[in-house]
């Protein structure tokens, strides 16, 4: 699929109804998050043209792609184990410093994000050099400067790619005892200094105590019709709201969004918990330490109150 934003022309290929849903989303991000903040002329009409075979996204249009797709938490990648080369890897750590390519990165932020993620050893840091430059030369990055590296957008699509579970990258089966060695004595260390218990990713069950239909106020669906819900921060946001400001829950978690989900008919995200986390951390709308209490930030309020679009009665 094809389409034109005044200079800009973006191309989108896949299956056809899942590149119709993501167009719609980006169309509704364009023109109502992005438009209003900064000068540019009204939206004119949008030219869609479908095509088989698509080229590659634009490396303007990868990054608002990257924006507004909802991506697994660099501790499920890593729990998954969906990249298949070092390479991967790096591309993947890369792609999670920068925010999918809204920042450059360097050498030791790679670094950094091997020990974040326990996979550091030797081997692997002595061969950072190579493969930084095996990237370069498959064009997914390029140099910044003498330090910095920048994700290119083809790089943005093969990271999609690999956080789908397509790596095309060839895995390498054979190990040295060295290698392995290092690498259990590495994950024993990240055992060691994080021993909490490890939560199942997107374990969330339905509150059958929580009731979204209570007689002295208004239910969530007609809370929820009032606004154009357009993203899943937006749904987050109005679940939070309705459940601090017209529930008066004291705690809200998880599981209460999840059930309030379910209740307004909604697709269930592969990955709600990072969603919430977005929720917080790029729109700034939601405020907490741990999601056993989540809270609406002021932004949150002003934008249920002034924000969001409304529906027309």
């Amino acid at each position: 699929m094809k389409f034109k934003l005044h200079q800009l022309e973006f191309e989108l290929e896949g299956d056809q109804k899942v590149v119709i849903e993501q167009f719609d989303n980006f169309k509704s991000f364009i023109a109502n998050d992005l438009l209003p903040k900064i000068s540019v002329p009204p939206l004119s009409p949008v030219n869609v043209t479908p095509e088989i075979g698509a080229k590659q996204l634009t490396e303007n249009a990868g990054i608002a792609t990257a924006e507004i797709n909802d991506f697994p938490a660099l501790k499920e990648v890593v729990l998954r184990d969906l990249p298949n080369s070092e390479t991967d890897w790096i591309l993947i750590y890369a792609c999670y410093k920068t925010s999918f390519g809204k920042e450059s990165f360097s050498e030791q932020d790679i670094k950094d994000q091997y020990e974040k993620t326990g996979r550091s050893n030797k081997s692997r840091l002595a061969n950072l050099s190579n493969n930084i430059k095996s990237l370069l030369n498959k064009k997914f990055i390029k140099v910044h400067n003498d330090t910095q590296y920048l994700i290119k957008s083809d790089g943005l699509d093969y990271a999609y790619k690999i956080l789908e579970g397509k790596s095309t990258t060839k895995s390498s089966t054979k190990k040295s005892k060295k290698d392995s060695k290092e690498e259990t004595e590495s994950k024993m260390q990240s055992a060691r200094r994080d021993n909490r218990s490890i939560v199942k990713v997107n374990k969330f069950s339905l509150d059958k105590q929580l009731n979204l239909r209570p007689d002295h106020v208004e239910s969530l669906k007609e809370f929820a019709a009032k606004y154009h819900m357009d993203s899943s921060a937006k749904q987050i946001v109005v679940i939070v709201y309705y459940l601090k400001e017209i529930l008066k829950l004291p705690r809200a978690n998880a599981n209460h969004i999840y059930t309030a989900l379910d209740e307004l008919d909604i697709r269930i995200p592969k990955s709600l918990n990072q969603i919430i986390v977005n929720t917080k951390a790029r729109e700034g709308w939601l405020d907490y330490k741990v999601t056993d209490d989540i809270n609406l930030s002021m932004q949150g309020r002003n934008a249920i109150k002034f924000d969001l679009q409304r529906k027309s009665k």
